[in-house]
């Protein structure tokens, strides 16, 4: 059985000086019986979920902001990624990416 994972990593910049923070900090399982062809991805963090484009037990297809990504077994792709300023000079970047183990 194939599992998929949805990773959320953020690091900061405060005034310049670059802080990374270790690991995900929030990490979600997609059960294989909740991956729909067609449909939109389940447990993603925001709202603008990708849609599966295909899934078989060794990868998974998505399509998200105009773009599709090939996620093979084994792989972590990083398929969404922001930043945005908060107060007294810190910026924050988030990213999300898609695991199949």
């Amino acid at each position: 059985m194939t599992a998929i994972y949805i990773n959320l990593y953020q690091s900061y910049s405060d005034r310049g000086a670059f802080v990374q923070k270790s690991g995900a900090i929030q990490s979600d399982e997609v059960q294989t019986d909740e991956i729909k062809v067609g449909e939109k991805l389940p447990h993603w963090p925001g709202c603008e979920k990708p849609i599966v484009m295909g899934y078989s037990p060794s990868q998974i297809e998505l399509r998200h902001g105009g773009k599709t990504f090939v996620i093979n077994a084994g792989e972590e792709k990083e398929i969404y990624s922001s930043f945005f300023s908060q107060d007294h000079g810190v910026d924050c970047y988030m990213i999300i990416t898609v695991k199949v183990e």
